[in-house]
């Protein structure tokens, strides 16, 4: 009974805190992490592959954080993410996902890793569906921004306020059946261990 009774004062105050993220817009921008803990998202995975420290969410390599998404789904938004990514490091954003299989699967992943790859695959492409133009500065241990435009079937990807994606899924041979409204997400550490990926200044806004 004393167990129930924590947990129950413990989702109020958690409710209330949300609530009070929830209605503090910045220009019509809703702030989705308030630096303190992970009120407002859900665990896709084991809660022991999250921490939050020092003001960022941190995952680090093999940890099986697996994804974190948003509590409610959107269809038309922009997306706001500042994320510092280890050498070797390799991670991602998710948007209009689904909990049923993989996040990159029923909805997009914009790719975070500074290891080779192609342009299809690299810092900021709509992973295995629009390359990069131009390419990103992929550098480690340092904060970068991803900015995500999503009106209908029209997505736009910019990494440190360059435009480097504008992807049209209607006439997309790999992607125009994708759904247009999901969770948006944060993957983890998806790499060895000692590898992290950290986020901090996250903020959506919905549009029309």
């Amino acid at each position: 009974m004393k167990t129930r009774l924590l947990c129950a004062v413990a989702w109020s105050l958690c409710s209330t805190v949300c609530l009070a993220k929830d209605t503090n817009n910045d220009g019509g921008f809703t702030c989705l992490f308030d630096g303190k803990d992970l009120c407002g998202w859900v665990i896709m995975g084991e809660p022991g592959g999250w921490q939050v420290r020092d003001g960022v969410i941190r995952s680090e390599g093999e940890q099986g954080g697996y994804w974190l998404r948003s509590e409610k789904q959107y269809d038309n938004f922009i997306f706001r993410v500042e994320w510092r990514v280890s050498e070797g490091g390799n991670s991602g954003v998710y948007i209009r996902s689904a909990t049923e299989n993989d996040p990159w699967e029923t909805g997009y992943e914009i790719q975070i890793s500074n290891a080779p790859r192609d342009d299809l695959h690299c810092t900021g492409s709509l992973y295995g569906h629009a390359a990069v133009s131009p390419r990103s500065d992929e550098s480690a241990d340092k904060w970068h921004q991803f900015e995500i435009h999503c009106q209908q079937h029209h997505i736009k990807i910019f990494v440190d306020g360059v435009q480097c994606v504008d992807f049209d899924q209607s006439t997309s041979s790999t992607a125009k059946d994708k759904p247009l409204k999901g969770y948006v997400g944060l993957q983890d550490a998806h790499a060895a261990e000692g590898n992290y990926i950290e986020y901090r200044h996250v903020s959506i806004k919905a549009l029309d």
